[in-house]
């Protein structure tokens, strides 16, 4: 259901409420695009779609065009269609009378285009309804909020930040309380657009928040956290602030995680069919298989976990926290997969993406290989007990570089994805290791600059 009725819509644009429209698309990094229109104009024609350049899933984070396969010049860079997903109407608080809704990427034959991120988490749901199952996801993603501009973060080149609070304040009440001229308007704006929060606290970082948001089913998840990252930035802005999810903002500081829940229902019966007491660690077989399934397959999707250069110098070190092993544990937090809850509350937690990541590529990822468990009956190993990072045991790639030679390696993932979706999301991971091994770095002129 929306969060903004049709018909209240009309009204709200026939009585000025509302003035405009954001139809928004989401991109390879889990940004959102597109255009703010005249609410008349929503109303009379652009809820039927509006044009938008392909390039929009074909360049960079900082929109360096790559000329991927999809879309270049040889393509003529053509347009596509973003078609709004009425049921993601919603208000848009921070924004005076406006009115937000998300959409779905089409080519213009009307076809559905295979690597756009929200079509791809729809194949994989749309998998899990044929075997009778529902994903239900929820999010925790932590971010840094700086007392600065985009001005002065490059004036400073983003070296000698000032943050929110200059000291660790991990789940402190006070700093909650003091920064709540802030804070408050984050939960309170995010809850009036839809996105119900459960929780927000203070980290171990400098100026760094973690905000829980309510589980939902898998697609409404993602959709809440585009959103809500996307809305942090921008009233962040709108208050003289600056917020970054970058995984690892700071070499002296905590990383950023995004760690992601799911879980598997019943559609028949609406139970979660990940527990069962009567079986070991209260884990059924269902869920054994599907816990299996992504343990094997985390190797090989790590360029969808940690899609950037900077992701892994969150993992890398397992001092920060952030695990970097191929395993599980129950209530484990060592570990890449945590199992924890009972009953309804019964969930696998995914603890390698960061706060980079996007949110619709993980879910799509954690499904696809689940799946494969259930569908393959993998078996599941025991769960580690104690520190994980301190094991002889298998890691995960812990530099892009290493990632992509997985991927590319990887026929069982292109199965699960589709090979068109696996050749563009490598593109993208060749394209950032390109720009990245061409530049001159802050760290090679401090090392080399004055000594060679």
């Amino acid at each position: 259901m929306a969060y903004l009725e049709w018909n209240k819509l009309r009204r709200q644009v026939e009585s000025g409420e509302v003035t405009s429209v954001i139809i928004a698309g989401v991109d390879m990094q889990g940004k959102l695009f597109g255009k703010r229109v005249p609410g008349h104009h929503f109303i009379e024609d652009a809820k039927d779609g509006i044009h938008t350049c392909a390039l929009n899933l074909a360049w960079d984070v900082s929109l360096n065009f790559g000329a991927f396969d999809f879309c270049n010049w040889d393509t003529g860079v053509h347009d596509m269609v973003t078609l709004p997903d009425l049921s993601t109407l919603r208000p848009y608080p921070w924004s005076p009378k406006t009115a937000f809704v998300l959409s779905d990427l089409k080519s213009k034959d009307g076809t559905d285009i295979s690597i756009a991120p929200r079509n791809m988490l729809k194949r994989q749901i749309a998998k899990a309804a044929g075997l009778g199952l529902k994903p239900y996801a929820a999010s925790e993603i932590e971010f840094y909020i700086f007392k600065e501009t985009s001005e002065t973060v490059r004036e400073k080149n983003y070296t000698g930040l000032k943050p929110l609070f200059e000291y660790p304040i991990d789940y402190s009440i006070y700093r909650l309380t003091v920064d709540h001229w802030f804070l408050g308007q984050l939960t309170d704006n995010l809850e009036a657009a839809g996105v119900p929060i459960e929780a927000l606290k203070g980290e171990w970082g400098n100026g760094q928040i973690e905000l829980n948001v309510r589980y939902a089913e898998a697609l409404e998840m993602a959709d809440r956290t585009a959103i809500y990252k996307n809305g942090i930035k921008e009233m962040a802005a709108l208050n003289g602030l600056m917020a970054t999810f970058m995984a690892k903002q700071d070499t002296n500081d905590s990383g950023s995680s995004g760690h992601t829940h799911i879980s598997l229902w019943d559609l028949e019966n609406g139970n979660n069919v990940l527990y069962d007491p009567e079986q070991e660690y209260g884990l059924s077989e269902t869920g054994r298989y599907f816990l299996a399934g992504m343990l094997e397959l985390a190797p090989e999707l790590m360029v969808f976990y940690a899609p950037y250069i900077n992701s892994y110098k969150r993992i890398m070190d397992f001092g920060s926290g952030a695990p970097n092993t191929v395993s599980w544990g129950i209530d484990n937090r060592s570990t890449s997969f945590r199992f924890d809850g009972k009953g309804k509350s019964c969930r696998f937690e995914n603890r390698v993406p960061g706060a980079d990541a996007n949110h619709y590529l993980v879910l799509s990822a954690m499904i696809a290989s689940g799946l494969y468990g259930i569908e393959n009956r993998l078996e599941l190993p025991a769960p580690i007990t104690g520190n994980a990072g301190k094991l002889e045991i298998p890691r995960l790639p812990t530099n892009l570089y290493d990632a992509v030679k997985i991927l590319e390696n990887s026929k069982t993932v292109r199965e699960l994805l589709g090979e068109e979706v696996v050749h563009h999301y490598l593109q993208a991971a060749q394209l950032e290791l390109r720009d990245f091994f061409s530049s001159v770095t802050d760290w090679e002129r401090k090392k080399y600059f004055e000594f060679i």
